[in-house]
């Protein structure tokens, strides 16, 4: 009896697990249009409660499946876990002596870990060959829906005119396919080129260079770099033959995308799908440094945003204004909002900024120090893990200075389930069968 419950709860973690690689990349696009397909049922808003918490409610069950399978065995802690607790602690910490709001710490902790949280569990569950495979195809095919919509969007095909009225100014012209933004887009993209580099066969390897003209018309400037660096730290995961031609076919088809739209306009458009695509990347660039547009910066963009964090370490360098105060998952504080004279609904668009403003100095010190477990996990696997793990950690890390990548799912959940089937095994088992390394993990 006891051993078909751990089946059973190893089963349905499986199951769940396989249900949030399809509904994750979704996520945003169920949010704002799944509901329609509910709507004249009277469910419309049930669908949208469901699809915004849904990965809550599937990260619980999953927990109590992890007991249920291991006990409180499968709960031991990792380095990377006290990590996260210290970052929690000292979040808490702040909360509690700049007298913010509790809610508002539970909120930031959600948006940080809830993918975290679902990377512990699988990291600690037997694996379920049969649904693993499932969850990798799932994963395949989401990715190639996001690619095709992209393609025709960067053909003119027209986007959700709710997300298009977001996207202004220099910002317009951006593709988002399914993922309601240009850099999210961008993010996951860059992950997901990672995974595929890891785990394709090498005759499979250059369909990836289908995920450089999306990630191209998402004029996504951390994207490109975040790309960069991913590159780099990959390159010893395949010949640079293969490397050669993945890039090769894919600056043909962007190419050939550009020439396309540049010469007589997006066909799609033209053919009367409407959408409107900027053609030109260096428009973008040369918008980007100009004058006006640094101005812009240090008003109400990412400059202006440095200097406030800059600001908190010479007034409040150790706790800085309490977890869940600026931005993010949370709205900024009113004190800051006035001093700053700006919206409490402004965006931080930069994690280590929100971290350091809410947290200080000993707060980004511990999520500094996450970052580094991490990094030494992946190198002690050896192999293609090391290379892969640590393409992914470096060009999060990378893009994070530009966006508040921890709080996105659809960036989050490939990089936990790569390390949570990898290199926070204790049991020596990787996607790609027993890690070089037959060591424990370092925690």
């Amino acid at each position: 009896m006891a051993m078909n419950l751990r089946q059973t709860a190893v089963r349905v973690a499986w199951v769940i697990v396989a249900v949030l690689a399809v509904y994750i990349p979704l996520r945003f696009f169920l949010i704002d249009y799944g509901t329609l397909a509910f709507a004249f049922l009277g469910l419309g808003r049930a669908a949208g409660l469901a699809f915004r918490f849904g990965t809550d409610v599937l990260a619980v069950i999953l927990i109590g499946c992890l007991f249920a399978a291991r006990g409180w065995r499968g709960f031991r802690l990792q380095w990377v876990d006290y990590a996260v607790l210290l970052f929690a602690g000292i979040s808490l910490l702040s909360m509690v002596v700049n007298h913010s709001s509790f809610l508002r710490f539970g909120a930031t902790m959600r948006g940080l870990f809830l993918l975290y949280a679902v990377g512990f569990c699988v990291a600690r569950l037997p694996v379920d060959p049969r649904w693993l495979r499932r969850t990798l195809a799932g994963s395949r095919i989401v990715l190639a829906l996001v690619l095709l919509v992209g393609v025709l969007q960067a053909l003119g095909w027209p986007e959700p005119r709710d997300w298009i009225a977001s996207m202004t100014g220099i910002n317009a012209g951006r593709i988002m396919s399914l993922l309601e933004n240009p850099n999210t887009l961008a993010s996951y993209l860059v992950i997901m080129f990672v995974l595929g580099t890891m785990l394709l066969p090498s005759k499979r390897l250059p369909w990836l260079a289908a995920i450089l003209p999306v990630l191209y018309y998402t004029f996504s400037r951390s994207g490109w770099l975040g790309f960069v660096v991913a590159l780099i730290a990959a390159w010893p995961l395949v010949p640079w033959r293969q490397w050669a031609k993945v890039l090769g076919i894919g600056a043909v088809i962007t190419a050939l995308i550009v020439a396309v739209n540049v010469t007589v306009g997006p066909p799609l458009t033209n053919l009367g799908f409407g959408g409107k695509t900027s053609g030109n990347p260096i428009n973008r660039v040369v918008k980007t440094l100009s004058q006006h547009e640094i101005g812009n910066s240090m008003f109400n963009g990412r400059l202006f945003i440095l200097r406030i964090a800059i600001d908190t370490v010479r007034e409040r360098p150790l706790l800085g204004y309490g977890s869940g105060t600026f931005g993010g998952g949370g709205t900024v504080i009113k004190d800051l909002a006035k001093r700053y004279h700006m919206p409490v609904e402004i965006y931080s668009d930069s994690q280590y900024s929100r971290v350091i403003i809410e947290t200080g100095l000993l707060g980004f010190l511990a999520f500094a120090l996450i970052h580094l477990i991490l990094l030494a996990q992946a190198w002690r696997a050896g192999g293609p893990i090391r290379y892969a793990g640590m393409a992914m950690i470096l060009s999060i890390g990378v893009m994070d200075a530009f966006n508040n990548l921890w709080e996105l799912q659809q960036v989050m959940f490939p990089f936990w389930m790569t390390a949570a089937l990898s290199f926070l095994r204790r049991d020596g088992w990787s996607l790609l069968g027993r890690s070089e390394s037959a060591k424990p993990g370092i925690g």
